[in-house]
């Protein structure tokens, strides 16, 4: 039984691990032209914001089939990697182009 579950919950996985990594490269290689860029830097905190939110959701869906044991714990890394990646560019974001004030 466990032949039949593993291919559609790694499937699944493996599609949104794909996103994750899409949308991780966008927001790690896009790059503002300076603090006044605020619809890049806009852009950025949001592909790392959705990053974050694919990281959980992913790290939440490999859960089910981890503690199942269908599928082996390194299916919860990418996810924790995805997870740690948003919050890392996040916070790189908001700390080197800080918001001014009326801007």
């Amino acid at each position: 039984m466990t032949g039949l579950l593993r291919g559609p919950w790694g499937a699944a996985l493996i599609l949104a691990n794909l996103l994750s990594a899409y949308v991780a490269y966008g927001a790690l290689v896009t790059q503002p032209q300076g603090s006044w860029d605020e619809s890049t830097l806009t852009g950025i905190e949001f592909a790392s914001a959705l990053l974050i939110t694919l990281g959980v959701i992913t790290f939440l869906l490999a859960l089910v089939p981890v503690r199942r044991q269908t599928l082996s714990r390194g299916w919860l890394a990418p996810p924790l990697i995805f997870l740690v990646v948003g919050v890392a560019r996040w916070a790189y974001i908001v700390h080197t182009y800080p918001q001014g004030v009326g801007g």
